[in-house]
């Protein structure tokens, strides 16, 4: 299944045609979308796949684990008592364990995993959250033929509710205040063309987006948020004057995992972040402008990665009604 918006709701199966490579199915999918997400969605009722019924205890308490047998197929599990006959095994783990089955045979191997969660952290039984993200990042670089003059800032809280599997996702439900106050200058033509885009406004609920993800088995967290604003775009070149509205990323922040707090209550955090552009992709924690002016910056050379400067970023994460 794919959507190129989580917090759409609209999964659309994909058309394209899984094949067999060595001992796991492969299907390509073309990305045509700057964004896309990916998710395998079960369909057979889940007779046979191998998990965990039910998949979270308390301690003392057992959970059964199923799969499909298949004749001619030698099955071991791990951790456990190895080589396996039948269809299930109940276990009584002490702590949380992720399960490991084996199938094996003339033709090759397969493994599969399932976990059994004891005793979650308190995190797992909230359904809903407020999400209060702030946010300051401000430049004015220059360079032959160009210059700018960025400055965002937000302080926002976003409604997340359960998207599945330890996700939570935007809502539309947001208050606070977001504000882009850009310009920039060209010249690199010979004629001074200035383009501005301003709005100070509650965050765009269309555009704006926070994905929460819990994880109590590695007891972590991450989330990445968009936080876009209703603004004016304007340019004057050779005494013309245009405006048009628009809407404008104010800023985009991704936080990779971070431990979850000891005490199951408010999840927060600040940090001075590393601010990326638009042709980089990140494996750790980031704020991006993401916008039209700001993105300029990077295509034009007047700044780079190294050069871009950092963005003041604090969460404050409480479980809400």
């Amino acid at each position: 299944m794919s959507t190129t918006n989580l917090s759409s709701h609209t999964w659309q199966a994909v058309t394209q045609t899984v094949v067999p490579s060595n001992n796991v199915f492969v299907i390509s999918v073309p990305l045509t979308n700057k964004t896309g997400y990916f998710r395998l969605q079960q369909t057979n009722g889940g007779s046979c796949v191998f998990q965990a019924t039910p998949p979270v205890i308390t301690s003392g308490a057992s959970s059964t684990l199923t799969w499909c047998p298949v004749a001619g197929v030698t099955y071991r599990l791990s951790p456990g008592p190895g080589v396996v006959t039948g269809g299930g095994l109940v276990v009584s783990p002490t702590a949380t364990t992720v399960y490991t089955l084996t199938a094996s045979n003339s033709m090759g191997i397969t493994t599969n995993f399932t976990a059994v969660i004891v005793n979650p952290c308190g995190f797992a039984s909230v359904s809903n959250w407020n999400a209060t993200l702030t946010f300051t990042y401000t430049l004015a670089p220059s360079a032959p033929g160009y210059s700018f003059n960025i400055s965002r800032q937000a302080q926002v809280t976003m409604h997340l509710t359960p998207f599945g599997d330890g996700v939570y996702a935007f809502d539309g439900s947001a208050s606070g205040t977001v504000s882009i106050n850009d310009r920039e200058d060209d010249t690199s033509s010979g004629t001074l063309v200035t383009t501005t885009t301003f709005g100070t406004n509650s965050p765009n609920p269309l555009l704006s987006t926070f994905t929460l993800g819990i994880n109590c088995t590695s007891n972590s967290y991450n989330f990445a948020a968009i936080v876009a604003v209703d603004a004016i775009d304007t340019e004057t070149s050779q005494g013309i004057f245009s405006s048009s509205p628009t809407t404008a990323i104010a800023g985009q922040v991704a936080v990779f995992p971070h431990p979850l707090p000891v005490a199951d209550s408010t999840i927060t955090g600040s940090a001075v972040l590393p601010v990326v552009g638009p042709f980089t992709i990140p494996t750790s924690d980031y704020y991006t402008p993401n916008d039209i002016i700001a993105n300029e910056m990077w295509i034009n050379g007047v700044i780079t990665d190294a050069t871009a400067g950092t963005a003041t970023v604090s969460w404050s994460i409480t479980p809400a009604p």
